[in-house]
C-alpha cells in the first residue's frame, strides 16, 4: 500500500497549505485531550523496556531447555501458562521441533531478536542457533498477567526457502522480458517438462493453457515476495504440475523504482500503462510465441490492484491485434473505487505505528486526500503539477489516468461476451477484506445476469493467500513467518482453467 513513502511526507501546492492548518488542528485537539486512535483498527507495536526484554530472554532460555528435553510441559510447570481461555497448547511446538531437529540439529544457544508491547500483550521473537549453523526462530506471546498464550517455532526465511525445491517434472526458464527495450525485466516461464522432437525442436506438442501473472500495487518481485512468502512462485509450480504454463516477471515499479521516485519523474511513469500494461502485454506475446501454448487458452491472473487493471489490459491487447484473454483470475481485490480501498487501508492498519497526535493529523490528511480524488479535483490539477501533487501516496496524474477507465464495467462486458472470471479471497485478509470488498463483488456480480463468474473464499488465508498464523496474525509482520499457498488454492485455480 505505502508505495513511495517520501510522497506521504512531501505533498505540494494546495496540500501543503491545507496540511499546515491540519497540523495546527491536531495540536489543538491533542492539547484538549481529543484522540482518534479508536478509529484506527489494529494493534500498534511499541518496543519493550529493558526489564521486559530481560524477562523475554529468560522465557526464551526456558523454551530452549524444554526443546532439549523434548518436554514442552516444562513451560506449564514454570507457571507462564495460567490456563487462559485462548491458550494454544504447546504440542504443536514439540511436533514442529521433532520435524526440524533432524534437519537443523540441537539448539546450542538463543538470543532475543525483538520484543514489543503489542496491544495488551507482550511479544518476544527469539533466534535459536542450532548445531547445523543455521538458525530457527521462536515467537512467544504473553498476556498482561504473564500468561503464555501463544508459542510458535519456525524456520527463518533463508532456511525455509533453501529447503523448497521445484517439483519433479517441472521446468523453469529464466528470461528477459522486453529485452532491448528501455525497461527489460527478469522473468520466468514455468511449465511441465515436454519431450523434444528428434531435431531438438518443440513443434509437435500438445497445446497447453497458460497464464500471465501480474503483481499488485507497489514494487513487487516476480514471486510476489512479501517477508517470508513467495505466493507467485508457489502458484507457478503448482499450476505447472496441473499442466498449465505460467509467466511471471518483476514489476517495473520494483526494478525501476528510481524512475518513479525521482523528484522530477516524467508523468508517464504514473500511468497504468507504465506500471502494468506494457509489460503484461509483452508477457502475453511471449507466451503466444511458445510452441506448447494454446493461444486460445491464455488467462490473466492478477493480485490486488494488478487484478483490477486486467480488463483494461485486455482492451489494449485487442487493440494490438491479440486475441484477448480467455479468462481472468482476480486474487485479493475489490470492485470498490480504489481511492476508498486505499483510504480504508490507511485507516485500518496503515497508521497504527504512529503516535496518537500524529494519527490525528494523518487521518485528517488521508481523509482530505480521499475526498479530493472522489470529487474529481485531480481533473483541475494543472498539467505541470500532475507529477508533483500527490494524494493517497499517488501522483495526481496517476489518479487522472486510473479513474479514466471503468474496470468493473469492463469486466462485466467481458463476462457477458463469454470470458470466464474467478474471484478469490482469503477470509483472514486484513488488506482486502471479506466485508466490504468480497461482499461488494457479490453485489456487483449479482447484477451481471447469466455469466460465467465464480467466487471462492478460503478460511484462514491472508492477502497473499498464505496461512494467517503466528503471534502477529492480522498484522503486516505476519509475513515474517514462512508460509506457502495451500494446495487447495492452486487446485481451485487449475480446475477452473482446465474446465
Amino acid at each position: 500500500m505505502l508505495k513511495n513513502n517520501q510522497h506521504l511526507k512531501d505533498a505540494h501546492g494546495f496540500f501543503r497549505r491545507v496540511l499546515v492548518i491540519l497540523l495546527c488542528l491536531a495540536l489543538a485537539a491533542s492539547l484538549s485531550g481529543c484522540h482518534v486512535t479508536a478509529r484506527v483498527y489494529g494493534k500498534p507495536l511499541d518496543p519493550l523496556a529493558d526489564v521486559d526484554l530481560g524477562y523475554g530472554r529468560v522465557y526464551l532460555g526456558t523454551l530452549m531447555d524444554a526443546l532439549a528435553k523434548e518436554d514442552i510441559s516444562a513451560l506449564n510447570e514454570l507457571g507462564y501458562h495460567a490456563g487462559a481461555e485462548d491458550a494454544i497448547t504447546f504440542e504443536s511446538v514439540l511436533e514442529t521441533w521433532q520435524a526440524l531437529k533432524p534437519i537443523y540439529g540441537p539448539v546450542t544457544a538463543t538470543y532475543l531478536d525483538e520484543g514489543y508491547q503489542y496491544g495488551d500483550e507482550k511479544v518476544y521473537v527469539g533466534v535459536l542457533e542450532t548445531e547445523s549453523g543455521q538458525d530457527l526462530k521462536a515467537s512467544l506471546m504473553f498476556t498482561s498477567k504473564d500468561e503464555l498464550v501463544q508459542a510458535f517455532l519456525y524456520e527463518t526465511s533463508e532456511g525455509f526457502w533453501k529447503r523448497q525445491e521445484i517439483p519433479e517434472g517441472i521446468v523453469e526458464e529464466e528470461l528477459i522480458l522486453g529485452e532491448g527495450t528501455a525497461h527489460p525485466l527478469q522473468a520466468k516461464i514455468t511449465r511441465p517438462a515436454v519431450s523434444e522432437d528428434a531435431d531438438g525442436s518443440l513443434s509437435q506438442l500438445q497445446k497447453l493453457p497458460a497464464v500471465v501473472m501480474v503483481g499488485g500495487d507497489g514494487g513487487n518481485t516476480m514471486d510476489m515476495q512479501a517477508g517470508s512468502t513467495k505466493a507467485y512462485q508457489d502458484l507457478a509450480w503448482a499450476l505447472a504440475e496441473q499442466g498449465i504454463v505460467t509467466i511471471r516477471f518483476d514489476k517495473r515499479t520494483y526494478a525501476y523504482s528510481d524512475e518513479e521516485s525521482a523528484e522530477e519523474a516524467p508523468l508517464d511513469v504514473f500511468t497504468v500503462w507504465w506500471e502494468y500494461g506494457e509489460d503484461a502485454l509483452l508477457a502475453y506475446e511471449m507466451l503466444l510465441e511458445q510452441p506448447f501454448v494454446d493461444p486460445e487458452q491464455v488467462y490473466y491472473l492478477g493480485h490486488s490492484q494488478g487484478a483490477v487493471v486486467g480488463s483494461r489490459i485486455d482492451g489494449w491487447a485487442k487493440e494490438q491485434g491479440l486475441p484477448g484473454f480467455a479468462g481472468f483470475a482476480l486474487l485479493s481485490t475489490s470492485p470498490r473505487p480504489w481511492y476508498d480501498v486505499v483510504y480504508d487501508q490507511y485507516i485500518n492498519y496503515g497508521l497504527i505505528d504512529h503516535q496518537a497526535d500524529e494519527i490525528y493529523y494523518l487521518v485528517q490528511k488521508v481523509e482530505m486526500e480521499r475526498d479530493y480524488i472522489k470529487e474529481g479535483d485531480y481533473l483541475k490539477t494543472k498539467e505541470d503539477r500532475l507529477n508533483k501533487d500527490f494524494a493517497l501516496n499517488r501522483a495526481a496524474g496517476f489518479w487522472k489516468d486510473y479513474l479514466s477507465f471503468d474496470y468493473v464495467k469492463a469486466y462485466q462486458a467481458l463476462a457477458e461476451a463469454g470470458a470466464k472470471v474467478l474471484i478469490v479471497q482469503g477470509e483472514e485478509d486484513y488488506q482486502i477484506k471479506m466485508d466490504p470488498d468480497f461482499a461488494a463483488w457479490k453485489t456487483e456480480v449479482a447484477g451481471w445476469g447469466d455469466v460465467n463468474v465464480r467466487m471462492i473464499s478460503f478460511p484462514g488465508l491472508n492477502h497473499l493467500l498464505t496461512p494467517s498464523q503466528g503471534v502477529f496474525a492480522g498484522h503486516y509482520k505476519e509475513y515474517d513467518m514462512p508460509g506457502r499457498v495451500p494446495e487447495e488454492v492452486s487446485r481451485a485455480l487449475g480446475e477452473w482453467m482446465l474446465e
